[in-house]
């Protein structure tokens, strides 16, 4: 029966458990609702069982449900490393690669990347999404991802590219900047900042001294690249990711302020699923982008 599984439907049933409910299972697998449900109750019909009880607030695995539940991780994951294996040959890589990326990175960094990558391996083809959450690899189908850490414990590895920092930028004819010395002078100044702000303030070091900010800027928005364009308009002082301000320092659009200072140093890391589950397309591509970071 294993064999005449549909992975799609057994996919989306597993994902619906996990998730709670149909609407964010469909979310999560970027599918409409719609189809979702049909694939579940093909999946139903094939196996000739109710899997899940629904009701109008909840639902939950039925028995049959919960011991195809307990196998579907592993069925997935076997089904997983098959699909990795395809389109190897000799070790040359060829074949698909599904990577998530936060947007910020995949913004400014990833099309420059992923165009060189595609140059050096045209057997290879790349479908990078934009994601600032931590996907769950196996069940969205990611060959790997872009984490800053630290990273929590998990059973995925990860390989440390570089390190990422915030530092203070502005437009360059904002007023003020001459009195700008110290991170307690900020208080004089509107500040831009993400609609999910620093959690307990904003830290800065300037080598073994650290200051911890209040942190409510007047204007937050929703990506580091609206706040860099809002801080190129004049709207005030903002901590900016290095890969995002440093095009706009040196292209004259902002400069940066408090210069010694900066917020402490995250860690960034390709994670995927497992030792086993590296390819040779995605050892090549890892390997690549190891060495632009180095480069930047």
């Amino acid at each position: 029966m294993d064999n005449d599984l549909d992975l799609s439907a057994l996919r989306g049933f597993r994902t619906v458990l996990r998730e709670g409910s149909f609407s964010a299972a469909a979310l999560a697998l970027r599918i409409p609702k719609s189809t979702l449900s049909k694939r579940v109750a093909d999946l139903e019909s094939h196996l000739g069982v109710r899997l899940i009880e629904r009701s109008t607030r909840t639902l939950r695995a039925t028995q049959e449900g919960e011991v195809l539940a307990a196998r579907a991780d592993r069925l997935l994951g076997e089904a997983e490393d098959i699909r990795r294996a395809l389109g190897e040959s000799g070790g040359t890589p060829r074949g698909h690669l599904r990577l998530a990326v936060p947007q910020s990175f995949g913004n400014v960094l990833l099309g420059a990347i992923a165009a060189g990558f595609r140059k050096l391996h045209p057997d290879v083809t790349l479908e990078v999404h934009f994601l600032d959450r931590a996907p769950d690899l196996l069940e969205e189908g990611f060959d790997g991802c872009i984490r800053f850490g630290p990273l929590e414990d998990s059973t995925q590895v990860a390989r440390r590219l570089s390190h990422g920092q915030a530092m203070m930028v502005a437009a360059p004819d904002l007023p003020g900047l001459e009195t700008l010395r110290h991170p307690q002078d900020l208080a004089h100044f509107d500040l831009v900042g993400l609609a999910a702000p620093w959690p307990g303030g904003l830290p800065l070091q300037n080598g073994s001294e650290e200051v911890v900010l209040p942190y409510q800027p007047p204007l937050r928005l929703g990506s580091h690249l609206a706040v860099r364009d809002a801080v190129v308009a004049g709207a005030g002082v903002a901590a900016l990711p290095g890969i995002v301000a440093r095009p706009d320092i040196a292209a004259g659009r902002l400069v940066r302020v408090l210069p010694d200072w900066s917020t402490p140093r995250k860690a960034i890391y390709f994670v995927y699923p497992s030792a086993q589950s590296v390819t040779a397309r995605l050892r090549v591509f890892i390997d690549h982008l190891a060495q632009v970071m180095a480069e930047d």
